[in-house]
């Protein structure tokens, strides 16, 4: 008796774990990312008091102005620059022809007429592999001009296999980056934009990101970067973090990269090339 209970057991724990088997990560992301959660209008109403019949016009408060003023001028200071700044070498640092093309600078310069460009282009392809099933490609392109401004494009392409079938997932960004601190060693960044989910999702959403690389020695930087979207009010995620070793114009870039596809999460090796125009 004990040994049919037994087998009884197992033959259910291997029956479910193939159910689980045949749906991986990719497509269980998708299937999270297509799956609209409506908010409703519960608790929601409508009422219209004495005082919002009248007309009557804004009283204003000089102290609020002040404040609001305050808090704007902040604000410019932290996102763009403060006034201390805009004396200051970073105010006026250009995009370089290539990082490490002299000891001291990686992606921006300070004082060196002939070294420096008005636009660049930045091509990186990386390969991404979480396991033997699960594998795809990021490309993208980095277009930077008017010295601290940059346009950045990018697609992520992934591929799993379970159970004899493929399922893949197409993801695409656009970002408008603002490179907030520039100097010689280090620079960080933010950006806005839209992020757009292919495949049998087809869904845009709003996109965040903010990054930055730091240029340790001759011939090798850190580089990181985090971009954020919500489709359907799940988040989408894609971090890397890379070590670069730069050859001239040209790089060899390797490290991790994670992303979140609604409720699945994925952890890659991260290898690849790069160059700059």
């Amino acid at each position: 008796m004990c040994k049919k209970i037994l087998l009884i057991s197992l033959f259910l724990f291997s029956f479910s774990n193939i159910l689980v088997s045949q749906e991986g990560k990719l497509d269980k992301g998708k299937k999270s990312l297509k799956d609209q959660k409506s908010t409703g209008n519960k608790g929601k109403r409508t009422s219209k008091t004495s005082s919002s019949t009248h007309n009557d016009p804004p009283i204003e408060n000089p102290l609020a102005r002040i404040l609001w003023f305050a808090f704007a001028y902040t604000a410019y200071g932290v996102a763009i620059e403060t006034p201390w700044e805009f004396n200051g070498s970073m105010h006026d640092t250009e995009i370089s022809n290539y990082p490490y093309k002299e000891h001291r600078y990686g992606n921006f310069i300070y004082t060196d007429s002939t070294n420096y460009n008005i636009t660049r282009f930045d091509v990186t392809n990386n390969f991404v592999r979480e396991n033997g099933n699960l594998y795809g490609n990021n490309l993208g392109v980095n277009f930077r001009f008017l010295k601290r401004f940059a346009l950045e494009l990018e697609h992520l392409y992934l591929s799993e296999k379970v159970n004899n079938t493929t399922d893949n997932f197409s993801m695409y960004s656009a970002l408008l980056k603002y490179y907030r601190i520039r100097t010689q060693r280090f620079d960080a960044w933010f950006g806005l934009g839209v992020m757009h989910v292919g495949n049998d999702v087809d869904k845009t959403g709003f996109g965040l990101g903010f990054g930055a690389e730091l240029f340790v020695a001759k011939p090798i930087s850190i580089d990181f970067s985090h971009k954020w979207t919500s489709i359907n009010q799940q988040e989408v995620h894609k971090t890397k973090l890379l070590l670069k070793y730069h050859i001239k114009n040209y790089h060899i870039s390797s490290g991790y990269e994670h992303f979140k596809i609604g409720v699945s999460k994925i952890k890659a090796f991260s290898i690849g090339v790069g160059a700059r125009f």
